[in-house]
């Protein structure tokens, strides 16, 4: 049972995010495009979507340094090398940043493009 909790712990917030950005994909996306006209280039550039993938690889990252297996040792290095912080830097709060960081690695993978004929057709608004 606890293998169970801990697929669903890792596959909720992965999910979640996953459907929140490609909500943002089919339904903010084209809007915000439409706002800067001229100016949507260099947001559907492939720079963009090497961005995208380094924000995945930070997220991961972090998502696996904060996950339950590594958190006593993320916690211990971070009161190590980090300086004193103004809140109490804890195993609960570093459970709340594993999944944030899992709710945004999949929020990250849902707004890579799947094609370049898809970008295009965002920037010129035929969506």
């Amino acid at each position: 049972m606890d293998a169970v909790n801990s697929i669903i712990e890792i596959a909720g917030p992965l999910l979640l995010g996953m459907a929140c950005g490609a909500l943002f994909r089919k339904f903010v996306y084209p809007r915000v495009l439409a706002q800067l006209g001229s100016l949507a280039r260099p947001v559907t550039s492939s720079a963009n979507t090497w961005m995208l993938v380094v924000q995945i690889c930070f997220t991961l990252g972090l998502a696996v340094a904060c996950h339950a297996s590594n958190a006593m040792a993320t916690l211990m290095w971070a009161h190590e090398h980090l300086p004193p912080l103004p809140f109490p830097f804890t195993l609960g709060l570093l459970h709340w940043i594993f999944l944030g960081a899992t709710f945004f690695s999949g929020y990250f993978l849902a707004l890579i493009p799947s094609s370049d004929s898809e970008e295009e057709q965002s920037a010129s608004g035929t969506v």
